[in-house]
């Protein structure tokens, strides 16, 4: 794997290769990664926050009743009908908070999503970019939620996971609800992410990230957790997700998977790259389909010179 820079000519090739794959059996994301989901389901009727900016909802499946995480759910729309069924602290901002709005997040972005099998991620445009686009949203959305807890942050969270990811972190923030407690530290992302490689329907990824645990405080502000480490190695496995909330689709990677180690630094960040490749590589002789990338991607380089077919989207620009 290279230490640091961006392959573009491996970027273009791999490209192509996973869109003359990606409707190829076989394809499918890593073992221990999530399923497909549920599929779409038809209909559609529309909600408006304020006087603008619809938001164009799937009516929920007339073969089944919806089951709703909070049994005191009472939703009114169907946008909220929706998310009752994912999200496991209810409010009625469910009914019809826009997450570009609610949660700082791209205007495309949906707030509940499933993984997608059989998309051609040419639509994601820099696939790279959109990659490490995620894992920082990822970071940002649920270090932001932790240090202002509150119901709503739930739908931020959710923006930038699926399952079994969006169920481990939204049930950390639960925590947080009941009991009061919040993160001191602001809502952060790492400036570096390195994209291992990917396959039809995911991505693998990795990153060092500062603060890498939650100082945990009280409503008091009285100190009731320490960090375990400064610093954090994490793992991520992305999928290729459509949202589920509007007609205008929402094609992107969200994290579906994580897995971490404590450190005392970044100088770790090589090895625990090259540890991971040999995980992917290990999918590539079960017969998956999976591509070396060995790319770094940097904040900075996103924000000032952002890929021409998109995603256009910088850190820089997230709420703090």
């Amino acid at each position: 794997m290279a230490r640091a820079g961006r392959v573009i000519t491996a970027t273009l090739a791999v490209a192509a290769v996973l869109a003359a794959v990606s409707c190829a059996p076989g394809s499918s994301p890593s073992a221990g990664s999530p399923g497909t989901g549920a599929p779409a389901s038809a209909g559609s009727s529309s909600a408006y926050v304020g006087d603008e900016a619809p938001v164009v909802v799937q009516i929920p499946s007339a073969s089944r009743q919806p089951t709703f995480l909070d049994p005191n759910a009472e939703p009114s729309t169907d946008l909220g009908h929706l998310r009752a069924q994912y999200l496991p602290v209810w409010t009625s901002d469910f009914d019809w908070a826009f997450p570009p709005e609610a949660c700082g997040t791209a205007w495309e972005l949906d707030g509940i999503a499933e993984p997608a099998v059989g998309v051609d991620i040419a639509v994601l445009g820099d696939f790279v970019a959109a990659a490490a686009l995620s894992v920082m949203r990822y970071e940002h959305q649920l270090s932001r939620a932790l240090a202002e807890p509150s119901p709503l942050a739930q739908l931020c969270v959710a923006t930038a996971a699926v399952e079994p990811a969006r169920s481990d972190a939204l049930g950390v923030l639960q925590s947080y609800i009941d009991t009061g407690t919040r993160r001191a530290e602001p809502a952060a992302y790492p400036d570096e992410v390195w994209i291992i490689g990917a396959s039809p329907n995911a991505a693998l990824s990795v990153a060092c990230v500062t603060p890498g645990y939650a100082t945990v405080v009280g409503t008091d502000g009285v100190l009731l957790q320490t960090p375990q480490a400064p610093f954090r190695l994490q793992a991520y496995l992305l999928a290729v997700t459509r949202g589920l909330e509007d007609p205008v689709t929402d094609i992107s990677y969200r994290v579906s998977d994580a897995s971490h180690r404590p450190a005392q630094d970044c100088s770790g960040l090589y090895d625990w790259a090259l540890e991971w490749e040999d995980h992917m590589l290990t999918w590539v002789a079960e017969g998956q389909i999976w591509e070396s990338l060995g790319a770094v991607l940097k904040a900075g380089e996103i924000c000032d010179s952002p890929p021409t077919d998109g995603p256009h989207e910088c850190p820089r620009d997230w709420p703090r």
